[in-house]
């Protein structure tokens, strides 16, 4: 991959699609975004929740919202474990949480799968119509279903999806103003806001932040445009941060994030964060390797902190798996205005949909859809997710909702405190069972998930009839898989109560 430097500006394309439209397009005209929307929403929005509903912290994040609507509130300590019970703690996520659970009042688990499908059919779509500003459709399309591809393992109701949009409009922002010399407009300090709010992945909003800053500063030029370009974005900077710190709980939010990352090697334990296994995620690997082929075949070049901007965000999904978003839905963003201008071939058509042939039809799909046709396809959408919520019956899978388990436990009076498998914590808190452990790890640290993760694993440290007897542990919840298991059917005292194909209840014997 050949490296350029200095800044690279566009000032010959459109900055939005009005200024290539050949005549006025009717109101029902469709897009190819408007089409991707709907189809996508579909495809989601199914009678079987998944893979929306697949994750088992779902539960734990409506039952967040849930305390905050009955209590009117935000949370500032822990209210839902037994092990670490009044410790200080925040919803650093508290408006995705309180629309996950105003979304299940309405609907149930059919107005969850609902809200997830529209927030990710949103970002896609949203990410389409910014990529076509500088290609055409042909490239953007790829970039879109190569990064649908990539992130297809975490579509999952959970708040990071909620964010999409707004991740996509702040990387969008950055990038246009770097290549308009110019600081980013204020309007995307809204956007920072409502981000802040919404999910702790904000934080690389103002790190990228910082990275274009330095890119547009060191790409001036001339002395005057350098001031001008550092004061502008310095100030776009403080009011970012600031911006960001309008929350509930303050600057509170960047703290918690941060420390979120000092759990450092703890965090293989929690499955979203290890490191992309290829073997179970082939497509992804596949995506990386034709993205690599293109690169070098082609001779693409970039500047060098746009180039380092791009490896960043590499090196961020390759530690974690979790950041697959980052580098699929915000590298096509970054790349997207060099790649036009170094194959021009690439560029949006000026004269798209002044022809009357297939592909100049084709190519007019390019254009924003007409009002009409939006009404309908929000129309259909909404009757779509209508019929989900009022016929379908939707409820998560066994894997992360064992409730016929659950129903046992309170047919047969079994309380006092659990020891639960980390999976299941999300549905214990929802139904009420405070936890030993669940999927807030920056509540209960790194020492505490690492001992834990040890004891039930069977691998040294204190041993699991020591955890038992030290926490006044009165049953267990795991899965069948768990070697936990297999030691507690052996231990003196403890007897096996229950067991299905989700679930394995053990006893204390009194």
């Amino acid at each position: 991959m050949a490296v350029t430097s200095g800044l690279t500006v566009s000032p010959d394309f459109p900055e939005d699609e009005s200024r290539v439209a050949a005549e006025p397009r009717s109101a029902w005209s469709l897009s190819w975004p408007l089409v991707l929307g709907l189809l996508l929403f579909i495809c989601l929005a199914n009678g079987s929740g998944l893979p929306l509903l697949a994750d088992p912290d779902t539960h734990w994040h409506i039952a967040v919202g849930n305390w905050m609507l009955a209590k009117g509130t935000v949370p500032t300590v822990d209210p839902f474990s037994f092990s670490f019970a009044g410790q200080p703690w925040i919803a650093k996520e508290w408006l995705s949480q309180l629309l996950m659970a105003v979304a299940f009042r309405l609907g149930g688990w059919g107005g969850v799968t609902v809200l997830a499908a529209g927030a990710l059919t949103a970002s896609f779509a949203l990410m389409l119509r910014l990529l076509l500003r500088d290609l055409r459709p042909l490239p953007a399309a790829v970039f879109v279903l190569a990064a649908i591809a990539m992130i297809l393992p975490h579509f999952l109701a959970r708040p990071a999806v909620l964010a999409f949009p707004f991740m996509l409009l702040w990387m969008a922002g950055l990038v246009r103003a770097v290549e308009e010399r110019r600081a980013p407009a204020p309007l995307l300090l809204l956007v920072m806001l409502l981000w802040a709010n919404l999910h702790g992945s904000f934080i690389m909003g103002l790190l990228l932040g910082v990275a274009f800053a330095v890119e547009a500063v060191v790409g001036a030029r001339g002395a005057a445009e350098r001031k001008a370009l550092l004061s502008g974005w310095a100030k776009f900077g403080v009011a970012s941060f600031l911006a960001a710190c309008i929350t509930p709980y303050g600057p509170e939010s960047i703290w918690v994030t941060l420390r979120i990352f000092a759990l450092d090697d703890t965090l293989a334990f929690i499955a979203e964060w290890k490191s992309p296994d290829f073997q179970k995620a082939p497509l992804q690997e596949l995506v990386l390797l034709i993205a690599l082929y293109a690169a070098l075949s082609r001779g693409l070049k970039l500047p060098l902190l746009r180039l380092l901007i791009v490896l960043g965000l590499l090196h961020l999904y390759l530690r974690y798996a979790f950041n697959a978003e980052l580098l699929a839905m915000l590298a096509p963003l970054a790349l997207a205005p060099l790649l036009a201008r170094q194959w021009p071939a690439l560029r949006p058509d000026s004269a798209v949909g002044r022809d009357g042939s297939l592909a100049g039809q084709a190519a007019a799909l390019a254009l924003p859809a007409g009002r009409a046709a939006v009404v309908v396809g929000v129309a259909c959408c909404a009757l779509i997710a209508l019929g989900l919520v009022r016929y379908a019956g939707i409820v998560p899978p066994l894997s992360t909702m064992p409730s016929t388990a659950m129903a046992y436990v309170k047919q047969a009076g079994i309380g006092g405190r659990v020891l639960n498998h980390y999976v299941f914590g999300g549905y214990l808190i929802h139904a009420g069972v405070p936890t030993f452990i669940d999927g807030r790890g920056e509540l209960y640290g790194r020492a505490f998930i690492r001992r834990y993760a040890d004891t039930i694993g069977l691998r040294g440290g204190e041993s699991l009839e020591q955890l038992l007897e030290r926490n006044r542990i009165d049953w267990t919840f795991m899965p069948p898989d768990q070697p936990a298991n297999r030691l507690l059917a052996r231990l003196p005292g403890w007897r096996q109560a229950y067991a299905d194909e989700a679930a394995v209840i053990f006893v204390r014997e009194r």
